[in-house]
């Protein structure tokens, strides 16, 4: 064994290793470890690597022969086509904005912000001082934490990034109440008001770092964000509704910066009450966005997941369902990611439907996007994102299954009345397609292909819904090669639906997957 560990190590570390199991009584490969350590505090590793011979072998020319690693700073080289996959695409060259540095003050007017305000600042928010002197204070020293995330230092000729998220997260700790706004004593109707001062400041302020820094705008997307302040979504809509950075390097927006946007408006939807008007404006803004068709299909997911939120279903300026117009054309959408249009028949579950639409129009959609999908997994069923979008399908007829501690269901529709999906507001018209999607839904999350038998059903269903028969049909420039079905290799135990009597399947509560 002690040969064995002579071979790796050169003479002086032999004998460490040996002093170290003899005297301390170590595991030996603890030992080794330990040496290791020392040796590299020591300087011995270099050089010791540079003398060990190349695989065990006599001749220490190859060793010498050996192309050397090339340096961190030399330029790479692009390997040769021959080597890449034929999908292969090079990285894009990357973006001017994520290297920008524009400060919005100089490092002295900075230092007198934070001479003047910092400390300051701490004490009126925890006193809610709102005297002219106090708003004085609080207006400087949100000026002297934005301005701070801004002015970078340098650091190995790049700019020095890695104070933004701890920036981000002491200024949410100061603005929030009881961390930051108020004490335990202060009364709840000063505290409503200093929070309210706060972030319409925050609000007046912040529109210079979102055509800064990249990395900045992230962040100050990301506090507009956690705000939760209704008023806030007028800014994020400047941002998801601004061109794409490469058509306008200035004021445009890259699709990361929009993603996070979206997300932020997903929040206020669900955790602040905007009033209908500007729900109406956010619901249009997110439609317009989404007949965009090639933006990047994550960008698509979260504006559909802000629909899912949105209690607006009519168009007030032409009294149009506009929000499930915009969803039935996704799902239709050939062009679409699957992802994308499995979320959108998650959507049509949650939103309200107007009397202007009728809700089997909203069914045979749904059906008839699941055949397709059905097609596309028979044909290529080794593809890893069926399971999530059959999952979304499931949930358009059924809620997901969280409870409530009092054991109510926490997926609930855009308007929190009662549970998501169709099931619990249009039963008698969505069963009939329930019954038929369900056991397709539970073998693909099972992590089986599609039965063939569960397919035709569906595609009897579809046929007799649309009376075509093209329905169901994978468009050509999507269709993937055919592939055996693979073998059972079940994730989860979970049985098809046993079908009753009259031919209705029992209620089917389906494992996130």
């Amino acid at each position: 064994m002690h040969d064995f560990h002579r071979a790796k190590f050169p003479s002086h570390l032999y004998s460490m290793y040996r002093q170290l199991t003899c005297s301390l009584h170590l595991r030996k490969k603890t030992c080794v470890v330990l040496a290791f350590v020392f040796a590299v505090w020591l300087g011995e590793v270099s050089g010791w690597a540079q003398q060990r011979p190349v695989a065990g072998t006599k001749d220490k020319k190859a060793a010498d022969n050996k192309p050397a690693t090339p340096a961190a700073g030399d330029k790479f080289q692009q390997p040769s086509p021959d080597w890449l996959p034929p999908s292969f695409q090079p990285l894009p060259e990357s973006l001017a904005i994520m290297n920008l540095e524009q400060p919005i003050v100089t490092k002295e007017e900075l230092a007198k912000l934070k001479k003047d305000f910092s400390g300051k600042f701490t004490k009126a928010l925890r006193d809610c001082d709102l005297s002219a002197s106090g708003k004085q204070i609080i207006e400087g020293g949100i000026r002297f934490k934005l301005a701070e995330m801004t002015l970078q230092e340098k650091k190995k000729d790049l700019p020095d990034f890695h104070k933004l998220p701890e920036l981000h997260k002491t200024l949410m700790r100061e603005i929030t109440p009881g961390s930051g706004i108020g004490t335990p004593n202060t009364k709840p109707a000063d505290v409503a008001l200093a929070v309210q001062f706060v972030n319409q400041e925050i609000v007046r302020q912040i529109p210079e770092l979102l055509v800064n820094n990249f990395y900045v705008r992230l962040h100050a997307v990301l506090i507009l964000s956690e705000m939760d302040y209704a008023p806030a979504h007028a800014l994020l809509l400047q941002v998801i509704q601004a061109k794409d950075i490469h058509e306008d390097p200035v004021k445009g927006q890259p699709e990361a910066i929009k993603i996070a946007a979206m997300q932020g408006l997903v929040r206020i939807l669900r955790f602040t009450a905007p009033p209908v008007k500007d729900r109406s404006v956010i619901a249009a803004a997110i439609v317009d966005e989404l007949k965009k068709t090639e933006t990047h299909w994550w960008y698509q997911l979260r504006l559909i997941e802000g629909l899912r939120h949105m209690t607006v279903a009519i168009d007030a300026g032409n009294n149009k369902p506009f929000v499930i117009e915009a969803l039935l054309a996704v799902i239709k959408d050939p062009k679409r990611s699957w992802p994308v249009r499995a979320k959108a028949c998650y959507a049509l579950g949650r939103v309200p439907i107007p009397s202007a639409v009728n809700p089997a129009d909203v069914v045979t959609g749904i059906s008839d996007c699941a055949l397709q999908l059905s097609n596309a997994a028979q044909a290529r069923p080794n593809n890893p994102i069926w399971k999530n979008c059959f999952w979304d399908l499931y949930l358009a007829f059924r809620p997901d299954g969280t409870k409530e501690k009092d054991g109510k269901d926490k997926d609930l529709d855009a308007e929190k009345k009662i549970a998501g999906g169709l099931l619990a507001r249009f039963k008698p018209v969505a069963q009939p397609a329930y019954d038929v999607i369900v056991p397709i839904c539970s073998g693909v999350i099972q992590g089986k292909a599609p039965d063939p038998g569960d397919v035709m059903k569906l595609s009897a269903f579809v046929k007799g819904r649309l009376g075509q028969a093209g329905a169901g049909a994978v468009p050509k420039e999507e269709e993937p090669k055919t592939g055996e079905a693979p073998k059972n290799n079940t994730v989860n135990k979970v049985p098809n639906p046993q079908l009753n009597g009259n031919g209705s399947s029992q209620p089917v509560s389906l494992p996130r997957p």
